[in-house]
């Protein structure tokens, strides 16, 4: 019995270090990679590990994350086929670990993809739903970084009359890089991105 035990122990950790082999070096690629085409390779990429590992969260995880991406890449009328389908994988990953806040603020994240197609139209409704989500993520995690860039991203693009602007958003923002700067260790296969699209709202001020 106890062979049997070892024998099991020892298979599953050899399935999970096969999983995160095969995650690890998509993760590194996503990191860096922007345009349309690399982003659809890595989204079928991540596609057919989470569709390999259905009960994985990081697969299904990184599989949303990439079609979110995609969305905010692609032309308006192909923004709701890429966001409709990283939501699929996000509410996989929302049953595997439903408190974890990284999936709030990935469902914030996606949102605002989705606003992109009509901003009049859709700003209002789901940029509430969007602030629910990130008002959840911060009251549990209030120096998640990602958080704090999401929030001030939706901040940054709403017209000042309806509350937003560049203004408002910087302290999100600024206090979203001081983290990431701040931050020399994470769990290698764990979500670390939006360094990269900080940078780039802030690099507007100067």
């Amino acid at each position: 019995m106890l062979l049997c035990i070892s024998l099991a122990v020892l298979m599953g950790a050899a399935r999970a270090q096969s999983l995160e082999e095969l995650l690890t070096p998509k993760i590194a690629v996503l990191d860096t990679t922007k345009g349309m085409s690399g982003l659809q390779q890595l989204a079928n990429d991540f596609e057919r590990i989470a569709l390999a590992h259905p009960k994985n969260w990081h697969a299904n995880y990184y599989t949303a994350y990439t079609y979110t991406c995609l969305a905010f890449a692609a032309p308006k009328d192909q923004i709701d086929a890429r966001c409709d389908r990283a939501q699929e994988y996000l509410d996989v990953a929302m049953a595997i670990r439903p408190d974890d806040v990284e999936n709030r603020i990935l469902a914030a994240y996606l949102l605002s993809a989705r606003i992109n197609v009509n901003p009049m139209t859709r700003g209002a409704s789901m940029g509430r739903e969007s602030k629910v989500h990130l008002t959840t993520a911060l009251e549990q995690a209030p120096d998640n970084p990602r958080a704090l860039y999401v929030r001030g991203m939706g901040i940054f693009y709403t017209p000042a009359v309806f509350g937003g602007g560049k203004k408002k958003a910087k302290p999100f923002l600024e206090r979203a890089r001081e983290i990431f700067d701040a931050s020399t260790d994470f769990i290698p296969l764990d979500p670390h991105w939006g360094r990269r699209e900080t940078a780039a709202l802030l690099a507007t001020y100067k």
